[in-house]
């Protein structure tokens, strides 16, 4: 399995529309962990179709970043594909095992998803790439509800895509000042329960441009309270700007997701109405189209008197951890 472990490649969309990893920002660079399977200043880890990069205080990844190729993707065999593993590159005092997992309400949700990634150029490599994704680093504390109801929602968008083949998908947990934090005895490890989640998909389209769009779920009370949310969440209304998955995680993006999400700004669903955007998804699955939309700069200009961005400021200092 190791020879195929190259990781995350920046130039998968093509050389024209390379997409660099997500940089800790200056709070965050002394929470990076530096794995003790790697050589010094190599902290991202490597596996099959994707990478990740952990954090010292939560012992789960800041982010995880997968290249995603529809073309390739094979069907591994039943009860293939799916046996979960400790990284001892990343060392097993540096993660979640399974012990918070087991007997409670409480998923291995992944971040990079695990269908994603499987694929390949056979069977057998795509069942590895599989394999591969259950490491228990690429794992976050999801209540059950929550990642088989609405964190499946925008998983299951990226198999949705009929034109464009290869998807780059960055995705990773909300850590804020209110969040829970679980444990099964007395002086047990805290195990840290993410507020939310994060993800961020590019691709090219026919025009040959690059686009990007993101999306944030938060794991609050209405989320997991019961298993329903599918048939009511509307993906547009989740969509976020690429500046907010920044403020909210305190990681740096590339200036191409900015550039290439048409929510250039926080706007806020709410004061965006929905004849000024596009449709994301049609009735017609021949004929999906997954563009975020245009945002007018009436919109733009509403919605900052509706929601001044200084006040998104003050909101993200009052509740994020960095």
């Amino acid at each position: 399995m190791s020879n195929l472990r190259a990781g995350y490649k920046e130039d998968f969309p093509g050389t024209a529309h390379k997409i660099e990893l997500p940089r800790p920002s200056l709070a965050l660079q002394t929470d990076v962990l530096q794995p003790p399977g790697l050589r010094d200043g190599e902290n991202v880890v490597p596996y099959i179709n994707y990478s990740l990069l952990m954090s010292v205080s939560t012992k789960q990844a800041l982010y995880s970043a997968a290249n995603v190729d529809l073309d390739k993707t094979k069907k591994v065999p039943s009860r293939r594909g799916r046996n979960w593993f400790i990284d001892r590159r990343v060392g097993r005092d540096n993660q979640i095992s399974n012990y918070p997992y087991q007997g409670s309400l409480w998923d291995r949700g992944h971040l990079t998803r695990r269908t994603a990634v499987t694929w390949g150029s056979g069977v057998d490599d795509a069942t590895k790439a599989s394999n591969d994704s259950c490491a228990y680093t690429n794992a976050c504390m999801q209540h059950k509800n929550f990642n088989e109801d609405d964190w499946r929602t925008v998983e299951e968008l990226v198999a949705k895509f009929k034109k464009e083949k290869k998807l780059t998908v960055i995705t990773g947990p909300i850590f804020t000042k209110s969040d829970r934090y679980y444990t099964r005895e007395f002086e047990d490890y805290p195990v840290r329960i993410p507020s939310g989640f994060w993800k961020i998909l590019s691709y090219v389209g026919e025009d040959n441009n690059l686009k990007t769009q993101g999306y944030v779920f938060f794991q609050d009370l209405p989320s997991i309270k019961n298993s329903k949310a599918r048939s009511r969440i509307r993906l547009k209304d989740m969509q976020v700007t690429t500046t907010e998955i920044s403020l909210w995680t305190g990681l740096e993006f590339d200036p191409i997701l900015f550039d290439t999400n048409p929510l250039k700004f926080y706007s806020g669903p709410e004061v965006i109405t929905i004849k000024e955007r596009k449709k994301l998804l049609t009735k017609n699955p021949d004929t999906l189209e997954l563009d975020a939309g245009i945002v007018s700069e009436t919109s733009v200009a509403n919605a900052r008197e509706e929601f001044p961005l200084e006040d998104f400021y003050e909101l993200i200092a009052e509740v994020s951890w960095v």
